[in-house]
């Protein structure tokens, strides 16, 4: 990847998978660059040597840092509800399947085919 992105590395770097890849990820962060840990499907985050991270500049924020406080995620969804029952926020469905074909409907989120939410339906 160095040869690609040449010694210098990135300045901010987003994170969304973890693990030994998001370990992976902060190794190409430049000097004085910014560190996102926003995702984990690898099983956990990275895991990020405080120490190192200081002595390079880097900054690195972890997804607790953009959560919201209770009440203000409260306030949200109500208004995100409202928005829905007024018909000014409609989710993206991308695909349905019935019931019996969950296993397909699965495969295809995995493989990531799906653009916008995947929905099973009632048999019959």
């Amino acid at each position: 990847m160095r040869k690609v992105i040449g010694d210098a590395g990135f300045d901010v770097v987003f994170d969304g998978v973890g693990g030994t890849v998001g370990a992976a990820a902060f190794g190409l962060t430049a000097p004085g660059g910014r560190f996102s840990a926003h995702g984990a499907p690898s099983g956990g985050f990275a895991d990020i040597d405080a120490q190192a991270a200081q002595a390079l500049g880097v900054t690195v924020r972890g997804i607790e840092q953009v959560q919201f406080a209770p009440a203000e995620s409260k306030r949200l969804a109500e208004r995100a509800l409202s928005e829905a029952a007024a018909g000014r926020l409609r989710p993206v469905i991308g695909q349905t399947f019935p019931l019996e074909r969950a296993a397909e409907a699965h495969a295809a989120m995995e493989a990531r085919v799906v653009l916008g939410t995947t929905l099973l339906l009632p048999n019959g």
